[in-house]
């Protein structure tokens, strides 16, 4: 038969021997207890630390204690926590039948080290993927659009399609009214008188010499007979 009492009484023993420290007692009979777990790794300044609270059984050690894990210093998101649950209790089954609270702590230490680590590299890891992708976004507003064939094409297609309809216009000004893009002669001569004596320059020997004076007086005239001749139709049709 199994001395419940004296199992038990040993594993108290060698407890307070393993974390002297960390060991605290809440009842002798029967034996309640906490054992601080303080895990290797740490996340910088922030520090985890949480409490393992074992109540024996009667039957204890083969059946399991009571226990529970609370935090102490540092929080756990929920599925981390629930991990750490689950592999203590895991350790605990694999050794019903004799004392397990070594097993217990051990398994609660590596796993939130192994917690903390794993959160510390992702975050870090995170950071780098942050800043790489910034950097890239950075390096493509520096060059720009790259010109690649399909962008050329396109371009030179709406391109050519724009000079082609500014063509078109333009011709349909022309045919519409040429007066709107070809002076006439007189326009021309009127002016830059330099257009007419400029031709003096090109006349050859034995040509007639053109004096623009009196071509310039004789338009004058001109223009002034017209306009009195208006003037006496005017009167005419004013007494008809």
């Amino acid at each position: 038969m199994t001395d419940y009492k004296e199992e038990q009484a040993n594993e108290l023993e060698a407890l307070q021997s393993i974390y002297p420290d960390e060991y605290e007692e809440i009842s002798a009979d029967p034996g309640e207890f906490t054992i601080l777990v303080v895990p290797d790794e740490q996340d910088g300044d922030d520090t985890y630390a949480m409490k393992l609270h074992v109540k024996y059984t009667e039957t204890y050690p083969d059946t399991l204690p009571e226990f529970s894990i609370d935090m102490e210093e540092g929080e756990l998101d929920e599925e981390d926590f629930d991990t750490i649950m689950k592999k203590v209790t895991e350790a605990a089954e694999e050794a019903i039948g004799m004392g397990m609270v070594f097993s217990m702590v051990s398994i609660a230490k590596d796993t939130l080290s192994e917690i903390i680590v794993n959160n510390k590299e992702r975050r870090e890891r995170e950071a780098e993927e942050k800043a790489q992708r910034e950097l890239e976004e950075e390096e493509k507003r520096k060059e720009g659009t790259k010109v690649t064939v399909e962008l050329f094409t396109r371009w030179k297609t709406a391109f050519d399609a724009e000079m082609a309809e500014k063509e078109r216009i333009e011709k349909g000004l022309k045919k519409e009214d040429p007066k709107m893009l070809k002076p006439t002669g007189r326009q021309l001569f009127e002016r830059d008188h330099s257009l007419a004596k400029s031709d003096a320059t090109f006349m050859e020997e034995g040509d007639v010499d053109v004096d623009i004076a009196l071509f310039e007086r004789e338009l004058v005239i001109t223009d002034d007979e017209d306009d009195n001749e208006n003037d006496v139709l005017r009167s005419i049709r004013s007494s008809d």
